[in-house]
């Protein structure tokens, strides 16, 4: 439980709550990262599911809006709806590094310090069945059309659009179902602004609310700051009969390439290509072997 103390303050600064505010704001430390900066190096790139809220007409339920770079066009979004989500994934997976590892974009505009600002909760996966969701804070008291992003840590949306809001895989409690390493999904979920979803301290979370036609969450794209691009593991080869078996490490935004070549390593011909599953980490393809064969040698090669 908090406690809150009434104080005489001369300045607005001295009400600021304790985390980065609105970008471009006199005396305000932000961490908001610009759609153009050269941190990104890939945006997310499909979707799993989108479950739409209430409130939301069909004219913003369209996800592939949310593919690519972000953009400060307000109408090129995808609306959740009160209490709706969305999972996407990338052409990579994001992977841990040095600082934020991705941020999250939404459309909301500014009032600087304040703005409308729509919220929603973080999950990260490596598999797609364990999501895992980054610690929050809100310290707003009420219902309100003007939010002070210094009151806010651990939610997308607290920033206008054309910036996005940061988060760093770093701060996720260590989990033997989370590879850090191989983040393959980002899932958001709307807050209903009435304060009756709370943050990880057991706080209400105020945002705009009630809203009609576009209410929730709007999501405008995910850029990617440090993608895993390396090898990825061969998890099974089994020949059986006529067949060989062969499992691999996939990402859903990467499709893969199956080579065999036969009697030596020197002379590799395609097989067939595979996108990398939707619902897991790992795609599995069943091929036949060429009878009459002294060697045949298979491997896996990803590409975009």
């Amino acid at each position: 439980m908090r406690f809150t103390i009434a104080l005489l303050a001369t300045t607005a600064a001295a009400l600021a709550g304790p985390y980065p505010g609105a970008p471009n704001t006199q005396g305000v430390t932000t961490d908001a990262i610009g759609k153009d900066s050269p941190l990104f190096v890939s945006w997310a790139k499909g979707h799993v599911d989108y479950v739409w809220g209430t409130n939301v007409s069909s004219s913003w339920r369209t996800p592939a809006k949310a593919y690519g770079k972000a953009t400060e066009d307000v109408m090129d979004i995808v609306c959740l709806g009160d209490n709706g989500k969305i999972t996407m994934y990338f052409p990579h997976p994001i992977k841990d590094g040095a600082g934020v590892d991705f941020a999250v974009f939404e459309n909301s505009f500014s009032i600087t310090p304040t703005g409308f600002f729509e919220l929603a909760f973080v999950e990260v996966s490596s598999d797609g069945v364990n999501f895992f969701r980054f610690p929050s804070d809100s310290l707003t008291q009420a219902v309100t059309n003007s939010i002070d992003p210094t009151n806010v840590s651990g939610l997308a949306g607290k920033y206008p659009a054309g910036y996005g809001t940061p988060f760093d895989l770093a701060v996720l409690a260590a989990s033997p179902l989370l590879d850090k390493g191989n983040i393959r999904f980002v899932r958001l979920i709307d807050i209903l602004g009435n304060g009756s979803a709370k943050d990880s301290s057991g706080d209400p979370i105020y945002d705009p609310y009630p809203n009609t036609g576009s209410a929730g969450f709007d999501l405008d794209a995910i850029g990617v700051i440090h993608q895993n691009d390396g090898d990825f593991r061969m998890l099974e080869s089994v020949v059986a009969g006529a067949s060989i078996q062969l499992i691999w490490e996939s990402n859903p935004g990467t499709s893969y390439r199956v080579e065999r070549s036969l009697g030596s390593l020197s002379n590799w011909q395609p097989v067939q290509v595979v996108p990398g599953v939707t619902t897991g980490g790992s795609t599995a393809l069943s091929a036949p072997v060429p009878a009459g064969e002294s060697a045949c040698f298979w491997r896996v090669v990803g590409v975009e």
